[in-house]
């Protein structure tokens, strides 16, 4: 179990980092899409057409924010809504070509911004880390 002064300290190298971290993505990214808009889009390249309560709940968020997020990729020309043929009141988001385009040149930045951000740090360090987030994503899914 680690030591009341080493969570302390951790805890504050891990703020630094989020809010470091948090500040180059939004310098790099924002030209593209948010990440938010990214994983919906990901979420649709994936599984096809999805419904947006569909989206919420595997994102952990209300339907109303995919809402916000799906206008914004909609008039980006990312993403379109349709009904469905047999039940017109069920509504459909699905990626574009254009999405599609966005998306590959989000996934080649992210890979640029991981690369930049973890140059000099061994391999085995890099699975220590996986080991280790893996682990806390248990601790907080519990």
């Amino acid at each position: 179990m680690p030591t009341r002064s080493n969570l302390t300290e951790f805890e504050e190298l891990y703020l630094e980092f989020q809010r470091k971290v948090s500040a180059e993505w939004h310098k790099r990214m924002d030209s593209l899409v948010s990440g938010s808009q990214a994983t919906i889009l990901w979420k649709l390249e994936l599984s096809g057409p999805q419904k947006a309560s569909t989206l919420a709940a595997q994102m952990n968020v209300t339907p109303g924010a995919i809402t916000s997020l799906s206008d914004k990729l909609i008039s980006s020309g990312y993403a379109i809504r349709n009904r469905d043929l047999h039940d017109r009141r069920i509504v459909y988001l699905e990626i574009t070509d254009q999405g599609r385009e966005v998306l590959k040149q989000f996934r080649i930045e992210t890979k640029s911004i991981m690369e930049d951000f973890f140059t000099g740090i061994s391999e085995e360090d890099i699975n220590h880390l996986i080991r280790i987030y893996q682990q806390v994503l248990l601790n907080i899914d519990k």
